[in-house]
């Protein structure tokens, strides 16, 4: 077997036309070429960060079913090598040779932009939505006339929020918030949640286990904190904790914004979930085809905010909000 160390697959450049055959509509197709063109150079795709060495590792890794690496999702059985691989070449864009095994793999650009104008298309929609199925669960009753009718509510789009990238994706995540706070959306409070708004009866959630810590919430998105540092962490048990809580609550999310281990328990929990992942995240794009989460968007995930700014006003812009 040969080993390579770079991939021979050639990557066309972003075109109109191509955008257009995604399902881009023509008034985003200006923003979309510049949010493509500027992500390809700060490397968010394209020729990316993430090594292929690593894409491998993690893709073995969890056709192994190793728990660190599935991010708490139960695979389907027929998910081997062969077909993560497959997975990770149709919906992210990497190698599918599997006798390159290092060197610089790739994200596909056009992938990367048609998930995020459905990510933002999915954003708008909930945003500006004031009508609800009561309790989230859509619950009917029967009238005196006999008919099955719908209890619903009348209230602002909740959203919960949560990164395992809180240097990264989570200063990407906060002007997102501040606009859907603008468009009238409420905002997940963990504060509220555990009774921290009084210094008398507030409480933390200290969870165990892998990647240890507690959980915080910084300008509306949650994070893992550990020995005085905000941390990464992929792991799906934080998001747990917080709906676990959430159960005893009348508070329920008609929309989670997330990553990884985060997005992926918050989808297996049954709320619409939108998720971003790397090109090493594997679990996240099978949650995904398996549908556990609405949308995974394929991008680096180690970016900084002066990189992944445009890239929100995209965002925005497709959701119809304002910064």
């Amino acid at each position: 077997m040969v080993l390579l160390t770079q991939s021979t697959a050639t990557h066309k450049p972003i075109t109109e036309e191509a955008l257009q055959a995604a399902g881009i509509p023509a008034r985003f197709i200006d923003e979309a070429l510049r949010t493509s063109r500027w992500m390809e150079e700060r490397r968010i795709t394209g020729d990316v960060p993430t090594d292929r060495s690593s894409n491998l590792h993690n893709l073995q890794a969890l056709a192994r079913r190793d728990p660190y690496y599935t991010f708490g999702l139960s695979l389907d059985s027929h998910w081997d090598e062969a077909s993560l691989l497959d997975l990770m070449h149709r919906r992210v864009g990497i190698s599918a040779d599997p006798t390159f095994t290092s060197g610089q793999d790739y994200i596909d650009t056009l992938l990367t932009i048609t998930e995020l104008y459905r990510y933002a298309q999915c954003i708008g929609e909930v945003a500006y939505r004031t009508t609800w199925p009561s309790n989230g669960a859509g619950e009917s009753k029967t009238s005196q006339s006999g008919e099955n009718k719908r209890m619903v509510e009348h209230r602002p789009a909740r959203i919960l929020c949560a990164t395992g990238h809180p240097a990264c994706l989570g200063l990407m995540y906060v002007p997102l918030l501040r606009a859907l706070q603008v468009a009238g959306c409420e905002l997940f409070s963990l504060n509220t949640l555990l009774g921290n708004d009084s210094p008398v009866t507030g409480r933390q959630l200290v969870i165990d286990g892998p990647d240890e810590g507690e959980l915080r919430q910084v300008q509306g998105v949650l994070l893992r904190y550990h020995n005085g540092n905000l941390m990464h962490t992929h792991q799906p048990q934080y998001m747990r904790a917080v709906l676990r809580e959430l159960a005893s609550s009348s508070w329920r999310p008609d929309l989670v914004i997330a990553d990884h281990g985060w997005a992926v328990a918050a989808g297996l929990a049954g709320f619409e979930t939108l998720a971003i992942a790397d090109c090493n995240d594997t679990a996240a794009f099978v949650a995904a085809e398996q549908g556990s989460v609405e949308i995974c968007v394929p991008m680096d995930d180690g970016e900084p905010e002066t990189s992944t700014g445009p890239v929100t006003d995209f965002i925005v812009k497709v959701a119809g909000l304002k910064l």
